[in-house]
Parts: C-alpha cells; sequence; structure tokens
C-alpha cells in the first residue's frame, strides 16, 4: 500500500468522513486524548475511589470533575506558554548553535515533560502551599493540526550515559592525536 513520503509507515484509518473534511493528522491526537482519559477517570480526580450508586451524585460528580479537569487544562496550557516565551533560548539569535541542534522540525514545539493538567495541580497545590489566591487559566482556541510529526523517544539514563562515555572517549582520543601531532612534528 502506497503512503505519502516522509511518513514511516502507512495508517488505514476507517472514516465515514469524506477525505476532504476528516485529516489524517487527527488520529495522530488519539493518544493525547487517551491520556487526558487516564488521568480524568483515574490518574488525578479518583474516580475509581468513588463508590457512588445514586445516579443524581455521580452526575454532579462528573461535573465538578470536568469542571476542575476544564480548569486545570486552561491554566496548565497557559503556564506552558508562559514558560515557553521566557525560555532562554527564545532571545538568541536564529544562526545560534542551540537553535541548530534542534532535532524537531522548524515551528514544532518541544515535548512535552508534564502534560498540562499534572502542570496546573502542581500549580495549584503551590499556590494552596502558600497561601496565595488561586489562578485562573486562560481557554485559547487553536486550530486543529494540519500535520503531526511523530513524538521522539525519550532516552534513557542508561543511554545519555553512553552516549556522555563515547563524546569523552572522542575527547581523548582527539586530545592524543593532537599531543602525538605535536611530539612528532
Amino acid at each position: 500500500m502506497p503512503w505519502e513520503a516522509g511518513y514511516e509507515s502507512a495508517w488505514v484509518i476507517l472514516t465515514k468522513l469524506e477525505p476532504e473534511e476528516a485529516l489524517v493528522s487527527w488520529y495522530g491526537l488519539r493518544t493525547w486524548l487517551e491520556g487526558g482519559f487516564k488521568h480524568f477517570k483515574r490518574g488525578l480526580w479518583g474516580w475509581h475511589q468513588s463508590k457512588m450508586e445514586r445516579a443524581s451524585s455521580v452526575e454532579r460528580l462528573w461535573l465538578a470533575m470536568a469542571l476542575a479537569q476544564l480548569w486545570c487544562v486552561s491554566l496548565g496550557c497557559q503556564a506552558e506558554a508562559e514558560f515557553r516565551q521566557n525560555e532562554p533560548a527564545a532571545s538568541l539569535p536564529e544562526r545560534h548553535i542551540a537553535h541548530r541542534r534542534r532535532k524537531r522540525a522548524v515551528g514544532q514545539l518541544p515535548a512535552r515533560r508534564l502534560s498540562c493538567v499534572v502542570r496546573a495541580r502542581l500549580i495549584l497545590l503551590a499556590m494552596q502551599s502558600r497561601s496565595e489566591p488561586l489562578a485562573v487559566g486562560i481557554l485559547r482556541a487553536r486550530p486543529w493540526p494540519q500535520t503531526i510529526t511523530a513524538p521522539q523517544k525519550q532516552r534513557t539514563p542508561s543511554a545519555l550515559k553512553k552516549k556522555k562515555t563515547q563524546k569523552e572517549r572522542r575527547k581523548r582520543q582527539k586530545r592524543r592525536a593532537r599531543e602525538h601531532a605535536r611530539a612528532t612534528g
């Protein structure tokens, strides 16, 4: 089965929408959505620990959880945007080495280390512990993505250590070669 150039593998997606209406890149958001559902149902809000039996109680709890989720998404996204604006590399010239070492496509945002919801929960806990008034997030609508680039696998600490030792070994080899060239030349 052929697919467009630049993609590692083919995706077969079945939908009732016309090809012009549905973009394949939307499917790339599936893992993001599933992670959000995991946060919503188990991870952060403790739905699995509730022992409710009356439908009216469940409805109220789900409403409260939905509002809390929305609040945290908005607050976390706002905090992430502020962090990106104040990022040290943002003030560097475009030809700076920090920009040349980029592993991602131009315009692609860096990988998230924390979801917006988790980031917001941490911010709210910090504000609460410092007795500060709780923040209000801002929701900004953005267009659906036209392309999704595959996330890069995060390196394990052992792989980072291995890369560091290889780099140090190359430096030692170069230093020895320079010393040898000076001694013989």
